[in-house]
């Protein structure tokens, strides 16, 4: 059972929440839309730029830290630094977005307030959830300015995730919590899982087709690994149990060969891996080797598999305290605040990992229903209600 913790001072959170403005939170969440960061194939130094003027707006002190040219990422800074006596509360969030694509009603990164939603390209992943928690660090740091708070924005967390393993290069620093504002719907996301990304190269031998048996074919071989993944997603899914299920496996991409009368000598196949917490990227890969030497074996043709990119998951007791906040402030906002995991990846993972802080994930917008999709929105309503929660939460976290 939990114990019991201080609530944070009455007067304390009616001040704050006094400050929180659902005008503004618009007009900055409108504004880091207008700042096209797509990724890949664009630069997020302009949405930076954009989240240090609504910091120094608002009374934060912002300081970048390059991972490439044109892509810092930004921290945050309200009240004093972070200490081993007084450990800081981490909001995470990230400045890329995916690229707009096809089917848009209208401009995507021309943002458009219309029927109690904010429609354009990050509305919900995630420049709304930016602004909201800007907002709420602010507010709070007006009534609380002894509290450390920073909010850490990545490069990248769309494609190849280098800012956050830009960021793991840092010493851990002392933080109490970590709450990151990925779109949930408002939902307390306490468990995720990680993932991974893997790339196999099959190598074969190229003949005429007429004779196919002179050659060795990479495709039929690479198709073979595509079923071993199959059958192997399947084996884990029917020993799936708690919260996040079980890892997965999905093949994502699939290319080679040359034309229709030669045999293919090359194929390349691109994997997804879902990850449990604690699982780790050269586990998957050493999983997926094995599998790789059962399914070519005999086909005349070699494979090698690489790994690209990794991302571990995380998972908060529903019993801790961050948890149980989290909650509260929701309910007291009128929000139904359910406890859940997610089966997309994010970055708090790494932070759970490498300062060794609770984690959970919540954010206004729907993960599945609005983000990366043509039309992407968020309700208006629900961007006031995270940035409330967030100020109410921070205020409880705050207290011994």
């Amino acid at each position: 059972m939990t114990a019991a913790r201080p609530a944070p001072d009455a007067a304390d959170v009616a001040a704050a929440l006094a400050l929180v403005d659902e005008a503004t939170i618009v007009a900055d969440a409108s504004s880091l839309i207008l700042a096209a960061s797509e990724n890949p194939g664009g630069t997020e130094l302009v949405a930076v730029r954009v989240l240090e003027s609504i910091a120094s707006r608002l009374g934060g002190r912002s300081r970048r830290t390059l991972v490439a040219p044109g892509r810092p990422n930004v921290s945050i800074r309200f009240g004093p630094d972070a200490d081993v006596r007084t450990p800081g509360i981490l909001v995470l969030g990230h400045s890329d977005v995916v690229p707009a694509g096809t089917g848009w009603s209208a401009d995507p990164f021309n943002p458009r307030v219309e029927q109690g939603w904010l429609t354009g390209r990050g509305a919900a992943d995630m420049k709304g959830g930016l602004a909201a928690a800007l907002q709420a660090m602010a507010a709070v740091h007006r009534v609380r300015p002894d509290l450390p708070l920073e909010l850490l924005v990545t490069v990248d967390e769309e494609d190849l995730a280098t800012g956050i393993v830009a960021h793991l290069e840092q010493p851990p620093a002392p933080y109490r919590a970590c709450i990151v504002a990925e779109p949930t719907d408002l939902a307390v996301v306490v468990a995720c899982r990680g993932a991974a990304n893997l790339r196999v190269d099959v190598r074969g031998r190229a003949a005429h087709a007429g004779r196919p048996e002179d050659g060795a074919n990479a495709i039929t071989a690479a198709a073979r690994i595509a079923a071993w993944v199959a059958d192997d997603h399947e084996r884990m899914r029917r020993h799936a149990g708690g919260l996040l299920g079980s890892a997965t496996w999905s093949v994502g991409r699939i290319e080679g060969g040359h034309g229709t009368s030669i045999v293919p000598d090359a194929c390349t196949l691109l994997i997804d891996r879902r990850l449990m917490p604690g699982e780790t990227g050269a586990a998957a890969l050493a999983q997926l080797e094995a599998g790789i030497a059962r399914a070519t074996d005999g086909t005349g043709c070699l494979a090698a598999a690489s790994l690209l990119m990794e991302m571990p998951g995380f998972e908060t007791a529903t019993t801790h305290p961050l948890v149980v906040c989290a909650v509260d402030a929701l309910v007291a906002e009128g929000a139904s605040a359910p406890v859940e995991a997610w089966t997309a990846a994010c970055e708090g993972g790494f932070i759970a990992q490498h300062h060794g802080c609770p984690t959970v994930i919540l954010g206004p917008g729907d993960i599945t229903g609005q983000a990366h999709q043509p039309d992407e929105r968020v309700r208006i309503a629900d961007l006031a209600t995270a940035a409330r929660a967030y100020a109410r939460l921070l205020l409880a976290l705050a207290e011994p």
